[in-house]
């Protein structure tokens, strides 16, 4: 898969209410930021790297730097209601992007697999879609399709355009009106979400 054709975008712009309100991605795990392990573990899947925030920019952008990274960090398009939760950082990101294919990941998610963008790529374009999701299995055999960790083409811009006109605001929702699919992945840790306080001390 040509990286070049891929922007990882990290969604860092929620209100961290299941953090306290405390701005999630900077919040240390293992050592080091959040979003700082989902940096790394993209940063070697796309070409261009970048954050979706709207506040600290600037402690996002050091982050960046430190890992080598390169990239920018981008707040939501002045226009979209941020209280559209994660579908205001997608569109801004398909509104940015210069590539046909845009990486948005959670910046909660520090155990990101190395070979998500591949096999996500893949599966698109072998089914012809313009969007692909990674879909687990737990422990107790239900499906978890991750929703805010999808492979989106750039094509899908107007779809989600209408959808926020029309007042959705579930990612899930969103995805299902597109030419979707759903790509399974082994192993579901690699898609644990640190989204609460409690968990900032479990192990990777």
């Amino acid at each position: 898969m040509p990286q070049s054709e891929v922007t990882g975008w990290i969604l860092a712009g929620g209100e961290g209410r299941r953090m306290g309100g405390a701005n999630k991605g900077l919040q240390p795990y293992q050592g080091q930021a959040l979003a700082s392990w989902v940096i790394h573990a993209l940063r070697g899947q796309v070409s261009t790297l970048r954050i979706n925030a709207n506040r600290d920019l600037a402690n996002y952008a050091q982050l960046l730097e430190a890992a080598s990274a390169g990239g920018e960090v981008w707040p939501d398009d002045e226009g979209i209601n941020t209280s559209l939760g994660p579908l205001a950082g997608i569109l801004t990101g398909l509104r940015q992007v210069a590539t046909p294919w845009l990486m948005v990941s959670a910046c909660d998610t520090p155990a990101l697999p190395s070979t998500l963008v591949g096999q996500l790529h893949q599966q698109a374009l072998a089914h012809h879609a313009n969007i692909a999701v990674p879909v687990t299995c737990d422990a107790n055999g239900e499906t978890r399709h991750h929703w805010t960790c999808a492979l989106i083409h750039a094509h899908t811009r107007p779809s989600l355009e209408a959808a926020l006109a029309q007042g959705e605001r579930r990612v899930g929702q969103w995805i299902k009106s597109c030419a979707w699919i759903g790509v399974s992945f082994d192993d579901p840790a690699a898609f644990i979400n640190i989204n609460i306080p409690e968990t900032l001390h479990g192990p990777v």
